[in-house]
């Protein structure tokens, strides 16, 4: 990872704002508009309802199944946002007394999205009305089969609308107020349960969960969710998450993202060794000797998804990657990890990257981008594909194995004609002094959480005045003059050549003492 140091003039945000140095020169590189500037400095965490069309049509649909005793099922989807979105439809069903049950699709076997299959099963089972959670735009024959069964279908989705969707309602951030256009599937499904049950604290922690999985801009709404959401999480709001934090850690969007979420899309990715189904009970229980059971089982799964992720990318560095644009693939790669491994690799060599694994005669893929690039629209015109979504960052698509070779002559050619600004590709640091680094200064910027993911949050420090390192097993710490820095991983410098330091700043709390302490990324040569 390369970075690039740029320098901000903070003042006038200074004095609009009344904020310190540090939050202001990370807010003018970051190049915010005024209405987002205001967004950030709201703190309020009040939840707010969609009074639309579609959202009260949907709360009376509901309601009429209670009063008419129909059977309603859910269909989700199996990552963090469909298993959250998943687990808020059914309890608020259950908490209104309405008979319900729910399918989340396997990944391997039947991919994503409610399936005609499915809504035949659902119908023989007595259902009449279904409701598609994180999923549902893209479902026609789905929806087209529960039609000719007679049955009613609700899509409840947020995912990009290519086509009308002739469901009986859709309830969709496009078709919401303008504070909700943000919403992922579980923040549509909020939505409803606000509207019927008023605020349910773990209905709130799980919508936080799932926006932050699935990277969601942090604006409007979405900030109150994340924001209040975590903030229950720590008060033991959803005991069923406590198992998959690390102790002591403080809960924000980024330990929600690193500790709960990976371990929650392990399941989906990893379903040879358990059911993604299964995690919906787990995630609405209260019971402490259940959680415990599971949650042991959710990071010992997670610990295998690590083990075969760090070995689809060890081998994925031994293929040819010289091209602009490299497509990788080994009959060894796992269906459920190339994602995680183009993610990586993505990072690592700056450049957008694509890995297949191979389901009979089928090549199916995952891509990740770098900025400045939509990859989504980079290879939605290629004609072939058995099947194709995503957005700008990240795709998934699939080819026949027949196609496979022109599928590749096709982006190395479109790749000729795509022009690379190396500056786009290394990450903004933005350089601050040692003197920015007090407590009170890290602690507001920390007050300014949930970080939009638009904001610049790594710092660089020309030549530190260091004074001590102390080295533990695949830690090293650095003590500077007026904070301590931290390397997690990675080769220590020598002590004497240590140029430019680059990291994100933040608060370490032990017991009664508070101090700042820089996370540390990369060092830097200064000439």
């Amino acid at each position: 990872m390369s970075y690039r140091i740029i320098e901000a003039d903070g003042s006038s945000i200074m004095e609009r704002y009344s904020v310190g140095r540090l939050t202001a020169k990370l807010l003018a590189a970051s190049g915010f508009s005024e209405e987002q500037l205001q967004d950030l400095f709201n703190t309020s965490d009040q939840l707010t309802k969609s009074r639309c069309e579609a959202v009260e049509h949907c709360c009376e649909r509901i309601m009429k199944a209670k009063a008419d005793g129909e059977k309603v099922f859910v269909a989700g989807d199996y990552d963090a946002d469909g298993i959250c979105s998943t687990a808020i439809m059914k309890d608020t069903l259950d908490r209104l007394g309405i008979q319900n049950g729910y399918y989340i699709p396997d990944r391997f076997k039947e991919g994503y999205g409610l399936s005609a299959a499915t809504v035949k099963a659902a119908h023989e089972k007595g259902y009449h009305l279904i409701i598609t959670v994180d999923n549902g735009v893209k479902c026609m024959e789905a929806i087209e089969t529960a039609h000719a069964l007679g049955m009613e279908i609700i899509v409840t989705d947020h995912h990009e609308i290519e086509e009308p969707v002739p469901c009986d309602l859709l309830v969709h951030p496009s078709v919401m107020e303008e504070p909700y256009r943000y919403l992922s599937g579980a923040g549509v499904v909020l939505q409803i349960s606000l509207n019927l049950l008023g605020e349910v604290p773990s209905h709130i922690a799980l919508a936080a969960i799932a926006l932050i999985g699935d990277v969601m801009p942090l604006w409007k709404e979405n900030r109150r969710i994340v924001r209040r959401g975590c903030l229950l999480i720590s008060r033991g709001a959803l005991p069923s998450v406590e198992p998959l934090l690390r102790k002591g850690s403080e809960i924000n969007e980024t330990t929600v993202g690193f500790q709960i979420v990976p371990k929650l899309n392990s399941v989906g990715r990893m379903n040879d060794s358990s059911n993604v189904n299964n995690l919906v009970p787990y995630l609405l229980s209260v019971k402490p000797d259940h959680i415990a059971a599971i949650g042991t089982q959710l990071n010992r799964v997670n610990d295998k998804r690590r083990r075969v992720s760090d070995e689809t990318v060890k081998k994925a560095e031994q293929l040819p990657h010289e091209d602009p644009f490299p497509i990788l693939f080994e009959e060894s790669f796992q269906e459920g990890i190339v994602g995680l491994a183009a993610g990586k690799l993505s990072r690592q060599w700056q450049k957008p990257v694509l890995v297949f694994a191979r389901s009979e005669s089928v090549y199916k893929g995952s891509g990740r981008s770098v900025p400045g690039m939509n990859l989504f629209e980079f290879l939605r015109d290629f004609e072939e594909p058995s099947a194709f979504g995503g957005h700008a960052m990240a795709v998934g698509i699939s080819v026949p194995e027949e196609k496979f070779a022109d599928f590749i002559t096709h982006v190395n050619e479109k790749m000729e004609q795509v022009p690379v600004d190396p500056e786009a590709l290394s990450d903004p640091a933005v350089l601050i002094k040692e003197d920015d680094l007090i407590a009170d200064m890290v602690m507001e910027l920390e007050s300014l959480r949930p970080f939009p993911k638009e904001m610049i949050t790594k710092t660089a420090i020309r030549s530190p005045h260091l004074l001590s390192v102390q080295n533990y097993d695949r830690v090293t710490r650095y003590h500077f003059d007026g904070f301590d820095g931290v390397l997690f991983s990675g080769s220590a410098p020598a002590y004497d050549i240590i140029g430019c330091l680059i990291g994100t700043p933040g608060i370490n709390r032990f017991r009664d003492r508070i101090s700042v302490q820089f996370v540390i990324d990369a060092f830097e040569d200064t000439n």
